[in-house]
């Protein structure tokens, strides 16, 4: 038979259990203290880290100024004819491609050829009376020393052949100028590039001066970004750059700052003369926008296939050129 449990038996036991429950409660304390200190420390390296990266960031768009606030561009210029007429051939067409002097277009010589022709006749005319002039000369030189013929005589004669070979060298010009006049009839590429905004058809009359179309320079393309007055401390001329199309935004474009703008119209402001007073409007700006001034980057690697005048872009500013 089994002995029953004396009084001091049970108090050891109920202790014995006390103590491993206290010795628990404090394992579990300690536990929940260390994954406490261990959140604070990963919370202290994320707070940290943000800081570190948002600095660093910082520190990278302070020196290396980026905008959005960009275009591609390259030089235009107007198609004007140098003779006007009627266009005979129109050998182009709108956003065509041509090369440097390609025909454009040409103009109805007939009326320049007619001028031309007349020019060539009025020379010859002119070698005539000149030949006979200087016959009139030579006859009328070997007479004066005997008298028969008078020293005014012969001046006249002298004076009217030198008069003629002066009217002779208006002439040569005038041919000159005729056949120059020709040759404008046939209008070509002054560069290679593209044809734009062309409207007119073959049969429309042109007027020398004036453009007919415009045409667009694809050597050479430029990109204007527009950055606030507080990042150009951070460019030079000669800053390097890298410029993204927004129609290919994973093909990157090297390029340099060729000049910053100097000067941008004020919006809001009247100028007046000199002798006047400067106009401020009366009004409280509670919020202040930096301006922002014009910077040209010519692009040194450009793609024909992707550069359009006026394309979207954004440009990054590498820092000021080394010293």
């Amino acid at each position: 038979m089994h002995q029953a449990a004396t009084p001091s038996n049970e108090e050891s036991v109920a202790t014995s259990a006390k103590t491993d429950i206290n010795r628990q409660a404090d394992a579990s304390a300690a536990r929940t203290l260390h994954h406490k200190f261990i959140r604070r420390i990963v919370c202290l390296i994320i707070v940290a880290s943000a800081v570190v990266i948002t600095l660093y960031v910082w520190g990278v768009v302070e020196r290396h100024p980026r905008t959005d606030d960009a275009t591609a561009r390259a030089n235009v210029v107007g198609i004007a004819p140098r003779v006007s007429g009627q266009i005979l051939k129109l050998k182009v067409q709108d956003n065509q491609a041509v090369k440097e002097g390609d025909v454009l277009f040409e103009i109805d010589p007939e009326d320049y050829r007619l001028i031309l022709e007349k020019a060539k006749a009025e020379l010859a005319a002119l070698d005539h009376q000149i030949a006979q002039a200087h016959d009139t000369l030579r006859r009328l030189e070997p007479l004066l020393p005997h008298g028969f013929t008078t020293a005014d005589i012969v001046d006249k004669a002298r004076t009217a052949e030198t008069t003629l070979r002066a009217q002779r060298e208006g002439a040569v010009a005038a041919i000159n100028l005729e056949e120059l006049h020709l040759s404008y009839c046939k209008v070509i590429a002054p560069f290679s590039g593209r044809v734009i905004n062309l409207n007119i058809s073959a049969g429309a009359h042109v007027t020398a001066g004036l453009p007919v179309f415009s045409f667009l320079d694809t050597s050479k393309w430029y990109v204007v970004a527009n950055f606030r007055e507080a990042e150009i401390r951070y460019m030079a001329p000669g800053s390097e750059a890298i410029v993204y199309l927004s129609s290919a935004p994973s093909q990157r474009f090297r390029g340099k700052v060729q000049g910053i703008g100097w000067a941008v119209k004020p919006e809001g402001e009247i100028d007046l003369p000199p002798a006047g007073v400067p106009y401020v409007k009366r009004e409280l700006n509670w919020v202040r926008v930096a301006q922002r001034f014009p910077v040209r980057i010519e692009v040194e690697n450009p793609d024909p296939d992707l550069f359009r005048m006026g394309a979207s872009a954004v440009a990054i500013i590498k820092g000021p050129p080394p010293k």
